[in-house]
């Protein structure tokens, strides 16, 4: 009997032993708990695009904190059409900051507000010509004879081109199509008719570092230049577009010199609602964009 005991005994020592961890074991770290249970629903651009690699940059940024769903959309015209139904569909956006300028010209019946929350980048307006178009500024074309192509609707070229028509009312005499960006660059090859692409982006993007590899010798930039383009506008009466200079060295085989043209912020709004249910987020939210910033500075110069 007493043998069976001590048998009973060390068995259960030896199942006892096997549920209590060893002293060095390593002991499974918990992920830091997030601020906010429910996702953040950032809507950007389509994957590769710069509105979605920022978005994804900012995702990793808040990693543990906020959880962060990147949704894949169109662009900033999207972006906004998304956060104005209802219920939004998203809770922050990435868009060209003319796009909501726009969005109150065309919608004035839109309840929509939305909190600037940051400027991430500067884009630039480029108008890439081919060699039948005469002259050196967008000022200098014949709208009578040539064509402006601009990237399909609601693309951050498309609502660029819609607020330039707004400001000043001239553009309207252009004859514009709406072209994809291949075929626009591809148009461009016909030296028969004066024909310009509108193109809006952050220097040295796909699209334009495109063109000038495979069209350097058959095309050229353009200057754009208009004071009426600095009017204020939108019901807090910024001003959206700012000189800036596209220097020779960008692309050097579209320019001969130094190119003055138009840049309009890429930035990051962010819905109200969403910061007043989430305060704790939205304040790791900023304190993550500033090292994310100062990243874009050297990215996006």
């Amino acid at each position: 009997m007493v043998i069976g005991l001590l048998t009973t005994l060390l068995a259960c020592g030896s199942a006892w032993a096997q549920l209590t961890p060893k002293s060095d074991a390593p002991v499974e770290q918990k992920a830091p708990k997030a601020v906010s249970g429910t996702p953040m629903r950032l809507c950007t651009g389509g994957v590769g695009n710069n509105y979605h690699r920022v978005g994804v940059a900012l995702k990793e940024a808040l990693d543990g904190t906020i959880a962060v769903e990147v949704v894949e959309t169109q662009g900033s015209w999207e972006n906004l059409e998304l956060l104005d139904r209802k219920p939004p569909r998203c809770d922050a956006i990435i868009a060209q900051e003319d796009a909501y300028a726009l969005q109150q010209f065309e919608r004035p019946e839109s309840s929509l507000t939305i909190d600037r929350l940051a400027t991430l980048y500067p884009e630039h307006v480029h108008l890439l010509c081919n060699r039948s178009a005469k002259g050196e500024s967008l000022g200098d074309l014949d709208p009578r004879e040539t064509r402006i192509l601009v990237n399909s609707y609601g693309s951050g070229s498309f609502i660029t081109w819609r607020l330039f028509s707004t400001l000043n009312k001239a553009y309207k005499s252009f004859r514009v199509v709406e072209s994809g960006v291949d075929e626009g660059l591809l148009q461009l090859r016909n030296d028969r008719y004066p024909t310009c692409f509108f193109f809006v982006s952050g220097l040295g993007g796909r699209t334009l570092n495109t063109a000038h590899q495979t069209l350097g010798d058959r095309v050229r930039l353009m200057s754009v230049v208009d004071r009426a383009l600095h009017r204020p506008v939108g019901r807090d009466k910024r001003q959206i577009y700012a000189p800036s200079t596209i220097t020779q060295k960008v692309y050097p085989r579209l320019l001969s010199g130094d190119l003055d043209t138009q840049s309009v912020d890429a930035a990051l709004f962010v819905s109200p609602t969403w910061k007043s249910r989430h305060p704790q987020a939205a304040k790791k939210l900023a304190q993550a964009l500033l090292p994310l910033l100062e990243r874009l500075e050297k990215e996006f110069p």
